[in-house]
């Protein structure tokens, strides 16, 4: 079993023309810096992407890192995330095919005003993950630039010491420390880590 993001820069034909290659830019940097071993990744047609995740349970996790990435850069971007087999592996994703590229790809025509949907096999549906997920969702879409890049870094660094990022981000640890309570910073790690959990044990088969 794979994990499969399929997204999109929402409102993407509203970027003037000159700053297209900026964005195209930083949504190439986001998938590189959540990209590794396991994952491979396209861009097609100029503003969607797909990753492919070969440890599922790092899924939700690198959608998240994505969406702050990209919101700290001023862009808005959905992911329709599944989970699900790969019948044919290719290093080339746009050829490759199996049910987790399928209910990701269906996923994205059919996400309406959220920014997260998450698709699984009909006999692995979980119905609490959905539900926890609509709730990052929310409080995901709410916050702003500034928070997003603090997020970002609290989720990505070897030291998220709130003195540590100040450092990082060059500004008071007091300031970090507002803009990570404003970004419900806790409750959204400890989503990842309750999502990372569910996706073991189904992918163990245990659920």
């Amino acid at each position: 079993m794979i994990g499969v993001i399929s997204g999109d820069i929402i409102k993407s034909q509203t970027i003037p023309k000159q700053q297209y290659d900026a964005m195209l830019y930083e949504l190439e940097q986001s998938l590189r810096c959540v990209s590794g071993e396991s994952t491979l990744w396209n861009i097609y047609r100029g503003d969607s992407f797909q990753l492919q995740i070969n440890d599922p349970e790092y899924l939700f996790k690198h959608a998240v890192l994505i969406y702050l990435y990209l919101k700290a850069s001023g862009y808005e971007v959905r992911q329709s995330m599944a989970i699900g087999e790969i019948d044919n592996p290719r290093n080339d994703i746009k050829t490759a095919t199996g049910s987790a590229f399928t209910l990701s790809g269906h996923g994205l025509d059919k996400i309406a005003n959220q920014r997260f949907l998450f698709n699984t096999p009909p006999q692995s549906i979980h119905e609490s993950l959905n539900l926890n997920l609509a709730f990052a969702d929310v409080l995901l879409t709410k916050i702003t630039q500034k928070q997003a890049n603090a997020l970002y870094a609290y989720l990505t660094s070897t030291d998220n010491s709130h003195a540590a990022l100040a450092k990082d981000l060059k500004t008071s640890r007091e300031n970090v420390t507002k803009l990570l309570n404003l970004a419900h910073y806790q409750l959204i790690e400890r989503f990842l880590e309750h999502a990372s959990n569910i996706i073991k044990n189904i992918n163990q088969g245990r659920c």
